[in-house]
Order: C-alpha cells, then sequence, then structure tokens
C-alpha cells in the first residue's frame, strides 16, 4: 500500500511539474465586466547560475520561421582570389560551416542557402524566432579564424609583464592557420576542474608546427582567434622535440566558453571572406490560416485516440489517457527545457510520436483480455499483460527511434527538427506507456 502512495505522489508531481513549465503567460483582465481585476500569470523560469551553471530559460515556446518568423542576414562573399572553378565548391563550403554554427544540433530552425545576385556570390541566413538582429549577427558573425603566431623578433621577453601579449607584439603571418587543424576537444589536467583545449592537427599541419615549435624553444607562440589573442605559450622542449604533438590552450575558460570555443574551431574558418550587406526582419512562412488549421487538426486527432481508448478498453482506457496526456506534458515540457524550436514538422513528430504511446498501451490491453480469458487473477492479468507485450514494444520503439538517428545524421536542419521531437517523443512515451500506465493499473485496477 505504502509503495503505491508513492508511485501517486510521483505522478501527481510529475504532472504538476509539467503543467508548471508548460503554462503560458496569460493575462487576466475582469475589468470590462466591471470587476477590480487585472493580473498576468507568468510561467516560471529556470536560472542555474547561482550554482554555477550557464544556463537561463524563461520558458517560452520556441517557434521556427514557418510559425514565427525571424531575421534574415545576407552576406557577400569575396570570391575574387578564388579561381572561377572553385567557386562553387568554395561558396557551398561556406554555406555548410555557416549552418553548423547556428545549427549546431539541428534544433534552431535555421536556413542558411547560397544565391547569385548580378556578379555577387551571397550567403541568405535565416535565423527562426531572433528579433534582435545584434543577436542574429553575434550568431553568424563568428569566423573563428584561427592563427599561430610567432613574437617579433624586437620584443624583449623580459619587458612582457601581462599573461596576454599584445596582438601588435607578433608577426602578421605564418604558414600555421585553422586550415591545418583537424579538431578541437575538451579536456581536463590530471587533479583540475578547469577545461582546457586541446588542438589536434592534421598530418601536414602537425609537420608546420613542429617546425615551428623547434624554431622558436623557450619563445611565446600566439594562438590567435579572430583577431584575439586567447593564449600565448611558451614553447619547451617538449613541444619542439615533438614529444608532445596535441598542444594544449590552458586558459582560465568556465566550460560553457570551452564549449563554445571548441565548436567554432571546429567548425573551420569560413573559405571565403564575408561582409554583411543587409538584414531584415521576416515574418512567419506559413500563413496563419494554415498553421491553425494544422494545429485543429492535431488537437481533433488526439481527442479521437482519447475517446477511441475509453470506448474501446473502459475504464483501462480512462487510465491509459491519463498516462498519454502526462507524456503530452511532459514532452512539451522537455522541448521548452532544452529548447528546441517548433516548426510544424517538428510538431508532426510530436503527434507521431503519440501514436507511439497509444500503440504500447493497446499491446498491453490486448494481451491482458487474452489472460483475463484464462480467469487469471488482476495482478496476474496485469502482471503477465507487460511481460509478454514488453517484447513487441522494445523492438517497435527501437526500430523508430534507429531511423530518427538515420535522418538526423543525414537529414537537413528541417529534417534534424522532425527527427529530435519523434525520436525524444518515443521515449517519453515508452517511460509513460510502460511506468506510468502500470503504476495506475497498480493503483486503481489491482488495488
Amino acid at each position: 500500500m505504502r509503495k503505491t502512495k508513492k508511485f501517486l505522489i510521483v505522478i501527481i508531481l510529475l504532472y504538476v511539474i509539467s503543467i508548471l513549465i508548460d503554462i503560458p503567460k496569460v493575462q487576466i483582465n475582469l475589468k470590462p465586466i466591471g470587476i477590480n481585476f487585472n493580473h498576468t500569470i507568468n510561467h516560471i523560469a529556470i536560472n542555474l547560475k547561482s550554482v554555477g551553471i550557464d544556463y537561463v530559460n524563461n520558458l517560452n515556446p520556441s517557434l521556427g520561421l514557418d510559425l514565427k518568423g525571424g531575421s534574415q542576414l545576407v552576406l557577400l562573399a569575396n570570391v575574387s582570389k578564388i579561381p572561377q572553378s572553385e567557386v562553387s565548391s568554395a561558396m557551398s563550403a561556406a554555406r555548410n560551416i555557416i549552418n553548423e554554427r547556428v545549427n549546431l544540433y539541428g534544433v534552431a530552425n535555421a536556413q542558411v542557402y547560397t544565391e547569385k545576385y548580378g556578379n555577387q556570390q551571397r550567403i541568405v541566413v535565416d535565423l527562426a524566432g531572433v528579433k534582435n538582429l545584434n543577436e542574429a549577427k553575434k550568431l553568424v558573425g563568428q569566423t573563428a579564424k584561427l592563427e599561430f603566431l610567432t613574437l617579433k623578433p624586437n620584443i624583449n621577453l623580459q619587458s612582457i609583464v601581462t599573461p596576454t601579449i599584445p596582438l601588435q607584439d607578433f608577426n602578421p603571418k605564418t604558414n600555421l592557420t585553422g586550415a591545418d587543424l583537424q579538431n578541437a576537444t575538451i579536456v581536463y589536467p590530471q587533479g583540475s576542474t578547469t577545461p582546457n583545449i586541446q588542438l589536434n592537427f592534421k598530418s601536414e599541419g602537425l609537420s608546420k608546427f613542429s617546425q615551428l615549435a623547434k624554431a622558436n624553444v623557450g619563445k611565446p607562440i600566439g594562438i590567435i582567434l579572430d583577431n584575439r589573442v586567447v593564449e600565448n605559450p611558451v614553447i619547451n622542449s617538449n613541444l619542439a622535440s615533438g614529444v608532445t604533438s596535441s598542444p594544449v590552450i590552458s586558459g582560465n575558460f568556465t566550460l560553457s566558453q570551452a564549449q563554445t570555443l571548441v565548436d567554432q574551431l571546429n567548425a573551420g574558418a569560413l573559405p571565403v571572406p564575408v561582409k554583411l550587406i543587409e538584414e531584415n526582419t521576416i515574418g512567419a512562412t506559413l500563413g496563419k490560416a494554415s498553421i491553425d488549421a494544422s494545429l485543429i487538426a492535431g488537437f481533433i486527432g488526439i481527442a479521437i485516440i482519447l475517446i477511441f481508448m475509453i470506448w474501446n478498453y473502459k475504464s483501462l482506457g480512462i487510465l491509459a489517457d491519463f498516462a498519454l496526456i502526462l507524456y503530452a506534458l511532459m514532452a512539451f515540457a522537455i522541448f521548452k527545457i532544452i529548447p528546441i524550436t517548433l516548426t510544424l514538422e517538428g510538431i508532426a513528430g510530436f503527434i507521431l510520436s503519440i501514436g507511439m504511446a497509444v500503440d504500447a498501451n493497446i499491446l498491453i490491453f490486448e494481451r491482458m483480455k487474452e489472460e483475463n480469458i484464462e480467469g487469471r487473477s488482476r495482478k496476474s492479468v496485469v502482471e503477465l499483460g507487460f511481460a509478454r507485450a514488453w517484447n513487441s514494444i522494445r523492438d517497435s520503439n527501437v526500430s523508430t527511434l534507429i531511423t530518427t538517428f538515420v535522418l538526423y545524421i543525414l537529414g537537413t536542419s528541417q529534417i534534424r527538427g522532425f527527427a529530435i521531437t519523434l525520436a525524444l517523443g518515443v521515449i517519453v512515451s515508452l517511460f509513460t506507456a510502460v511506468t506510468i500506465t502500470r503504476s495506475l493499473l497498480e493503483i486503481f485496477y489491482i488495488k
């Protein structure tokens, strides 16, 4: 009895927390009907900076270009120094790099494409939900131009008193750049909790770095990112002799700063210089009527599922509907916490995952019907029903997750958004269908 009460308390808490996260900002004004009441109900927000985690989320739903619009930036690419035969591939590479930066995990619904305007080569960046153009320019403008510069010969090492050497004290150019970098990773020195950044060079880049190190033993080398000195380590004998093939940037980074820097370095430097020439605020790409019709269709579909479960399974269907409603609340809360930019494709993935949740309940209930025919006790019916339905539930959900993984790896940003919402929905639906439904059956059906 104590165990079932604990389960019921957990389910109620999940409902309450999900509703608090999902509830929109609502203003209630009763003055027009003669009641002196005007109050705004704000949903909760998450701020983890007080515990040392760089995460702030006001939990407003993030909507995509098709639902809300956003900002558009037009970048002019300077291809004057690129052979004509290589312009197309250079523009394609620049587009892919910018897309990787603004839509790293496929949840931002950014659209990046190239266009030719007269003799100009342009890259157009559409960013969902970004009405602040300065914020949009900051997202796109991180070009991550990485250089490794040596100290000028006329600089007296004894005169250097600051930890970071000014950029003007370095030679303007070497033959070692970000193009020679294979990747960058976050590492932690032994016994330290401060993240460092390890640079892993390509084979040719490693050769260049080795020559640079041998020629500058005992001297600082500048690691320059976007014309800013991020670190100037002194070349020691280990680096010069090739003992250490992957140098480490050991700045005083927070984990968030280190991850941002690694993402920028891994994205690489743009193969062509770009300049912002135009900025616009764009509206939703879908008309309001289309959006409303799609949302109404989704609500009608969910309502039909809820009614079908009650009609076909009676009291069991009611319990399944409680679990299904909790699934919808939890899934939407997770989308807001991550946050995931919701597009019409993403909403479709979310609704499709509801079908997966219902499918699991149907398999369980049909197995329970078979056990009921044998005249077993309710406890045995529930246990055997779940046990014998589990293999089918597991296999169908795993096959869907494999499909979403392939879609995410090979798809565009829009397809990635669909894949992520479907995958998260399947995982949450598996939890609610198996754990929550079973708990409700044990509390109200077995008694």
